[in-house]
């Protein structure tokens, strides 16, 4: 069986994680960086913890749960694990079971981000540490010139979308840039090559200047 891929938005939902040792402290990280509303709950945390995280230090209880979005078990502790998932599938509220993908109704990709380009990497729970292999095979590979390419995509798409006569934006389009080795010229931080380049499959007067875009600032 195959797992389905999503991204969540969870800025402002709250998520709720059991257990405050290594792995739950990392969930929190994760959430927090995504903007949640996050409640850990742990006697004794193992750590610091990021600021703006809510802590209940007792151990858990099912109206924990109240108002959740997601929660996380990560204790190191089978049967509180086991009361977070019931609790958790009683509310309805997808739950995830630190180190065992059989009893969790979703998993954690392997992921590493560039500006605004976001990859991860899943085995449908198989082997963690394969995804982590392969996440940092890409990251070793993955050009940040790909995070400029994106900003210039996402100002020329908002553009195809608010105007009467839009540019044409598709497909095609970023191929053609492509082809024509504009992430070469992103590296060499040859702007008026992009500039060329942009004018030629966009449209007279596009450039990075005109578009609100920095070479020198994404390939820091």
């Amino acid at each position: 069986m195959t797992d389905y891929p999503v991204m969540m938005r969870l800025a402002g939902r709250r998520c709720v994680v059991v257990g405050g040792g290594a792995v739950g402290l990392r969930k929190l990280r994760g959430l927090v960086a995504a903007g949640a509303d996050v409640l850990l709950v742990d006697p004794a945390p193992a750590g610091p913890l990021p600021d703006g995280v809510a802590v209940r230090r007792r151990r858990f209880a099912a109206d924990d749960l109240d108002g959740a979005s997601l929660v996380f078990a990560a204790t190191d502790e089978k049967r509180v694990n086991r009361d977070v998932v019931v609790a958790a599938r009683e509310r309805g509220l997808p739950v995830n079971v630190a180190d065992d993908p059989d009893n969790s109704d979703f998993t954690l990709p392997a992921t590493f981000f560039s500006g605004g380009l976001s990859v991860a990497v899943a085995t449908d729970g198989l082997s963690p540490a394969v995804a982590a292999l392969v996440r940092d095979d890409l990251e070793r590979l993955l050009s940040p010139a790909w995070s400029i390419f994106l900003e210039i995509a996402a100002i020329l798409r908002r553009r195809q979308l608010t105007s009467e006569s839009p540019a044409a934006y598709n497909l095609q389009v970023l191929q053609n840039l492509l082809n024509k080795r504009i992430l070469q010229l992103i590296e060499a931080a040859d702007a008026a090559g992009v500039d060329r380049l942009l004018e030629a499959e966009c449209g007279q007067g596009c450039s990075l200047a005109e578009l609100g875009v920095s070479l020198s600032k994404g390939l820091k």
